[in-house]
């Protein structure tokens, strides 16, 4: 992967409260969902509460189009996500910390 092309996005999550901050590199926030989705798979182990069924919630409702982050108002690389499951709501900010 060429980072110099991608920006770093982090996203720091609230779920049945606990806190969980991970970065990936994406070109837009947009894509940058997907790499989360994909570094909690991995990370699983590292949160409590989270399960197969509730990663399978969590991607079927990033793959709906009524699910889009919200860019915070008067904040610029700043949006919003909530998602839910059986197990709980995940609250999740995402900013746009580096270009590289």
């Amino acid at each position: 992967m060429n980072y110099s092309e991608n920006h770093i996005f982090t996203y720091i999550v609230e779920f049945r409260g606990g806190t969980y901050c991970t970065q990936v590199h994406a070109e837009n926030v947009e894509a940058s969902i997907s790499k989360w989705l994909d570094n909690i798979k991995k990370e699983k182990n590292e949160i409590m509460f989270l399960g197969d069924k509730t990663i399978h919630a969590l991607e079927c409702q990033i793959n709906s189009p009524i699910y889009p982050p919200t860019q915070l108002d008067r904040l610029k690389n700043i949006w919003f996500l909530s998602l839910n499951s059986k197990s709980g709501s995940f609250s999740i900010n995402i900013v746009k910390t580096s270009n590289s």
